[in-house]
């Protein structure tokens, strides 16, 4: 009795079953742009976050300052009086006038530079540098998820420093997540690329060499990419110079484009980018002008927008290229300590088979004229 097909007895083929709406969601979610379009909208949201958490806070500060730039000012008049007092005196020497002149100005040098460095104080009363605008705050979020922490600003409330902690367990792992999703696609492409270009010349080389003079050599076009008979795309490994070359001009190309936009010079522009990607962070040199110009909106978003891409991006080179280096690293390494006798071990990719010793008579061994084709033909015992 012949059965009908799955999909004429009422049930639906495997491949005809509809897919659910948050089943595409994920899958979209998790793929190249869901993860980009993700990571911006948490980042964005964590700086609007941080702001309305720091505000009160901010406000306060300001306040602060103000009244430190007012005391600042009524130092100044009193100082000036006093210059005054002293000049209109007849009765003081030189020597005395001059070392009350700068006693004065001592006290006046160190309560200026109290007021800046506790209420950042900028030479106005009314002037304020805050520091939770967006764009520092998505700067802060940014560097909190990349894990590079420059340390230009920081909450300085419990709930805004509490919300740090919270923050960075959930944007850190997404980040992380999202670089290791770019990095395994770079890392296929860019293997494509040198497999494909670089690899080129060496397997047509190969097939003329396998054909022989006056044949004709098989076509590169006849390939099937990833299981090419020579050099395989999916076992070729891009060499470690390459992969150094390619680091070096990602950090050379951050550090013209930084080194324009902050006036650095091109070795500390080189260093910025090297302890930006690599997450150091020391936090000795920022990207203010870059990040932070508010002069020219349209100008502002792009040089913003080119840091964090470049930061991410630049991370997630980075990753790739250690990723692909690390294999030959290892092996390089264990071939070297293999040849001096440091190791015992054998090489890598070699392999120890151990045999037991059997008993006399016991194994089947194939007769000499016997080609072992046949199982149960050609066995002799071992006497």
């Amino acid at each position: 009795m012949d059965e009908k097909p799955a999909a004429q007895a009422g049930h639906p083929a495997p491949h005809d079953e509809p897919i659910s709406l948050c089943t595409r969601l994920l899958k979209f979610l998790f793929g190249h742009v869901g993860l980009f379009l993700l990571v911006s909208a948490v980042a964005a949201l964590g700086a609007m976050a941080f702001m309305e958490l720091e505000k009160e806070h901010e406000a306060h500060r300001y306040l602060l300052k103000k009244n430190r730039a007012r005391d600042i000012l009524d130092a100044n008049s009193y100082i000036s009086s006093f210059f005054w007092h002293y000049q209109a005196n007849p009765n003081i020497t030189w020597l005395q006038w001059d070392r009350k002149v700068q006693n004065s100005l001592k006290q006046l040098e160190q309560y200026v530079a109290d007021a800046v460095n506790t209420y950042q104080y900028d030479g106005t009363v009314d002037g304020w540098n805050t520091d939770w605008t967006f764009s520092k705050a998505l700067l802060f979020t940014i560097s909190i998820m990349t894990t590079i922490g420059y340390g230009h600003i920081f909450p300085r409330t419990f709930r805004g420093q509490l919300f740090t902690i919270i923050y960075a367990m959930i944007g850190s792992p997404l980040l992380l997540v999202f670089l290791a999703n770019v990095g395994d696609g770079m890392a296929k492409t860019f293997t494509y690329i040198y497999s494909r270009i670089c690899c080129r010349w060496c397997r047509s080389r190969r097939y003329r060499s396998e054909a022989g003079p006056g044949k004709r050599a098989k076509r590169l076009s006849d390939d099937v990419v990833g299981s090419e008979n020579f050099m395989p795309t999916d076992k070729v490994q891009v060499p470690i110079v390459i992969n150094l070359i390619l680091i070096g001009l990602c950090l050379v190309f951050g550090a013209v484009i930084f080194a324009t936009w902050e006036s650095w010079s091109f070795s500390s522009a080189c260093y910025f980018s090297f302890v930006t990607l690599s997450t150091i962070g020391f936090g000795d040199m920022v990207p203010g002008n870059s990040f932070l110009d508010t002069n020219d909106d349209g100008m502002a978003s792009f040089k913003m927008a080119f840091t964090i891409v470049y930061c991410i991006f630049g991370m997630a080179l980075i990753s790739m290229c250690i990723q692909m280096m690390q294999e030959q690293i290892v092996t390089k390494v264990r071939w070297t300590a293999h040849e001096l006798g440091i190791m015992k071990t054998p090489a890598a990719g070699r392999r120890v088979v151990r045999y037991k010793r059997s008993r006399r008579g016991a194994v089947l061994q194939t007769a000499d004229d016997a080609d072992g084709a046949n199982p149960t033909s050609g066995w002799t015992r071992r006497h």
